[in-house]
């Protein structure tokens, strides 16, 4: 899961990634190895995401479309919040993979409610050294001359990463509007329940320069898999999630 930072959630405020707080979000564990050389295996992973009396399910699926890589997250309100007129909210990020780096080509976002100033498309042309952005009502052409991600794939970038050892992944991400630098700051172990299961997790700041602390648990037992996020705003729990279910949780 964000899995789950302005994530795009149809109840959160804010950035997509926190709203994948609502959102983010992603997973596997003890099943066909996470990456496989120059592959990526496909995965499906679900989330509880909760802010305040809102509850929200969250899905992210990792699947193959030729020789290329469509990152998928569908955020969908529950309970008496689903009643309130919102369609389901979908990020995607389409991206190749190669030499252990995700190089995205597309991402885009929309978060149900039909409202052409909330979509984000964000187009990378590495070849050109630009990306051309929709955000907020408004056009943006950046410059592209460094590694950046998008608002999905930076998370399954810090999962490769850690696997190759890197302590404190750091990304430039791409949030429709600009370039903001994600520093992954490790702030000490837990073991959490899922499915009847302990598994071992690292708790990580997501240093985003924001005035919303973002918190990642991921666990080394699922090759870093996200399994709880957490959003805090001057001292207080703003949203949360928990990994529910995934195509690998055996």
């Amino acid at each position: 899961m964000h899995l789950i930072s302005d994530w795009n959630c149809p109840h959160l405020k804010g950035h997509y990634l926190e709203a994948r707080v609502m959102s983010a979000l992603v997973l596997m564990i003890l099943a066909p190895a996470f990456c496989l050389g120059t592959e990526l295996e496909p995965f499906s992973a679900t989330y509880t995401i909760s802010r305040a009396a809102f509850k929200a399910e969250r899905t992210v699926e990792l699947s193959r479309d030729g020789s290329e890589y469509l990152l998928t997250a569908k955020t969908t309100l529950k309970g008496l919040a689903s009643l309130a007129g919102r369609g389901t909210a979908v990020e995607t990020s389409r991206f190749q993979f190669t030499q252990d780096r995700i190089i995205p080509i597309l991402y885009t976002a929309h978060d149900g409610t039909g409202n052409p100033d909330r979509i984000i498309r964000i187009e990378f042309d590495f070849s050109s050294g630009v990306t051309r952005a929709q955000a907020r009502g408004s056009e943006h052409l950046l410059k592209l001359d460094q590694e950046v991600f998008d608002p999905l794939t930076f998370e399954l970038m810090a999962r490769i990463d850690l696997r190759n050892g890197v302590t404190e992944p750091h990304y430039m991400v791409h949030e429709g509007d600009r370039l903001r630098p994600y520093q992954f700051r490790r702030k000490g172990t837990e073991t959490i329940m899922v499915r009847r299961k302990k598994l071992n997790t690292v708790r990580y700041l997501i240093d985003r320069q924001s005035s919303r602390q973002l918190y990642y648990w991921l666990s080394p037992d699922l090759d870093h898999l996200m399994v709880q996020l957490r959003q805090v705003h001057e001292g207080k729990t703003k949203a949360s999630g928990i990994l529910t279910w995934s195509s690998l949780l055996l």
